[in-house]
């Protein structure tokens, strides 16, 4: 019977029992020697007495008990027997070795945690630890913005003079340095509040590691853990009512229904080991067992981790050695049996009968390493799931990239081709660009009215790489209202001058990509606008030079008079650009 006594290998046996009877039976040779009776010195002996198996066919406990009180069969019995009145009636006994009773034993395999439960938990209430680091956070923070404030306020441009939106400013700096985010927009400039900065980036990273720290520290796992989530559904004894039950002995039928007459008959298995195999495959949902006998199986393996005693203990009984009546008399041994059990249990040897005990029912790993451990596998299939979420979002996003580049290589290879037929030599020429606009503007002009229609747009547009484009009359309608330019709610009936299609031609250049052209056009912008705009007095210069020169020979009779000689033609004069630098 485990852990009491069963074969070891070989011929031998070993178990709780056996271990205890070593112990005992040497106090016990003390007390014969201190008594000086021959008789029982001889009958003790000085070497362990050898255990001798009750024979097959004596299964039950009582069955044994029979075969032992038998004449000359042996003098003491032990394989787990409780310590039960209506036995008296064969021996005797020693005085009680262990106290036990009845237990519940179930699956210990917890259910997953659910993800949405696993993320509501770590947002209860944190740790007390980590609400001083947070405060801690905050308090030296707020100092630092004092200190920082002071000693910057008249060198720092980023930090304000004044005191409220001065002092928040450092805060600021000082929030985003603690937290190693770091935005680069404010930075110390003075020797001091760099010294400063760095007193505060040894006390801000203790004040964060502190806080973190705190939440992973077992914050999931408390949470979980007082929520029940790792606790039986089985824990009182009604809960075995309507239940699969399972033992080994005879006698957990009746003990169950003394505590739940309601219940079904309890299957009794051959041994106790199919018992609780049975209720490891789901077979049975209770194995009703000696709560000694119980704490073993769960505390060795196969069934470590996998079962688990749960509700109250119920029927307590004692263990004790049975002492056969050789003749129907008291046993002479029964005496000093008994002190010798005192001195073991209860006098100078108690602690190594307080180890053996632990040694055989070591109590089973805690509900906080199965907690930890079930944690751990929900944790690992939510971060499966979230890793399942981001991969697929990194998917689309990929995806979407490789359009908006395949876009974006059309794009560019359409304002190639229009830079080619504006004549720019670099991306993004304002300056050409307007002047290739502007010899476009007469190429398109068929009719010469000097405007132009969305058809001629269009059309000239796909002869410059906007072939292929889709919607090509929503592109210049949208750039027409992003350049200015009021299009009426028929687009075919958008009409641009000179000037808004040079606008136009400019907005659909850098449609797309107008980051790019705002770096190219950051460095040579004003020069570029100087040249316009120079560009523009040279047109007007020579128009307002030719009617003065064409009125000059006019008024000397030049229609009439061939000596008059003719005014120059229109956009011959040389302009002159002198630049003084200063």
């Amino acid at each position: 019977y485990e852990p009491f006594v069963y074969a070891d290998t070989g011929d031998g046996f070993k178990g709780f029992e056996v271990d205890m009877w070593e112990k005992v039976f040497m106090l016990l040779k003390i007390e014969v020697l201190r008594s000086r009776n021959e008789y029982l010195i001889d009958l003790v002996g000085e070497d362990l007495p050898k255990p001798i198996p009750v024979p097959e066919g004596n299964g039950t406990w009582d069955e044994m008990i029979h075969y032992a009180a038998g004449p000359g069969k042996a003098d003491i019995l032990f394989c787990g027997f409780y310590l039960q009145a209506y036995r008296a009636r064969w021996c005797d006994f020693s005085m009680p070795t262990a106290s036990s009773g009845y237990s519940m034993v179930v699956s210990a395999q917890a259910k997953p945690i659910e993800g949405a439960t696993l993320l509501y938990s770590t947002v209860q209430t944190p740790e007390p630890s980590a609400a001083f680091a947070i405060l801690l956070l905050l308090i030296l923070s707020i100092m630092y913005a004092h200190v920082l404030w002071v000693v910057e306020r008249n060198w720092n441009p980023t930090i304000r003079e004044w005191y409220g939106p001065g002092v928040f400013d450092a805060w600021w700096l000082g929030f985003v340095t603690a937290t190693t985010v770091g935005y680069g927009d404010k930075a110390p400039v003075t020797y001091i509040g760099r010294i400063v900065t760095v007193i505060w980036m040894l006390a801000g990273m203790y004040s964060v590691g502190l806080f973190s720290a705190s939440l992973t520290t077992g914050l999931v796992a408390d949470n979980l853990s007082e929520g029940g989530a790792f606790e039986s559904e089985i824990q009182r004894h009604s809960d075995m009512v309507g239940r699969k039950l399972g033992s080994y002995f005879e006698l957990a039928d009746p003990a169950a229904r003394s505590v739940a007459p309601e219940i079904d008959e309890v299957h009794i298995y051959p041994s106790q080991r199919q018992a609780y195999d049975a209720l490891m495959s789901g077979e049975i949902d209770i194995v009703v067992d000696d709560q000694i006998g119980a704490q073993f199986f769960s505390s060795n393996a196969p069934y470590k981790g996998n079962v688990t005693l749960t509700g109250p203990l119920w029927s307590p009984e004692d263990y004790a050695y049975l002492v056969m009546r050789p003749n129907g008399t008291e046993h002479p041994l029964l005496p000093l049996l008994y002190r010798a059990n005192l001195e073991f249990f209860r006098g100078m040897f108690r602690d190594e009968a307080i180890s053996i005990h632990q040694t055989w029912f070591t109590v089973p790993e805690d509900e906080g390493s199965l907690a930890d451990a079930t944690l751990s596998a929900s944790i690992a299939q939510l971060n499966l799931t979230i890793s399942c979420v981001l991969g697929a979002v990194c998917v689309v996003w990929a995806g979407l990239t490789l359009l908006h580049h395949r876009g974006l290589g059309q794009k560019e290879e359409q304002r190639d081709m229009l830079m080619r037929a504006l004549e720019c030599k670099t991306k993004f020429d304002r300056y050409q660009a307007k002047k290739g606009a502007e010899k476009l503007f007469h190429e398109w002009d068929t009719n010469g009215d000097n405007l132009l229609d969305m058809g001629e747009i269009t059309s000239a547009l796909r002869t410059t790489g906007f072939a292929n484009t889709k919607d090509l009359d929503g592109l210049v309608a949208r750039e027409a209202v992003k350049s200015g330019i009021s299009v009426p709610s028929d687009r075919s009936k958008l009409l641009v001058n000179q000037h808004q299609f040079q606008t136009l031609i400019s907005r659909i250049l850098t449609e797309g990509f107008e980051m790019e052209a705002a770096a190219v056009l950051d460095e040579p912008a004003q020069k570029q606008q100087v040249m316009m705009v120079l560009d523009e007095f040279r047109v007007k210069g020579d128009l307002l030079d030719y009617k003065l020169n064409r009125i000059e020979w006019l008024l000397r009779g030049g229609p009439d008079d061939d000596g008059v000689p003719p005014p120059p033609s229109r956009g011959s004069r040389r302009w002159t650009c002198i630049m003084y630098r200063g």
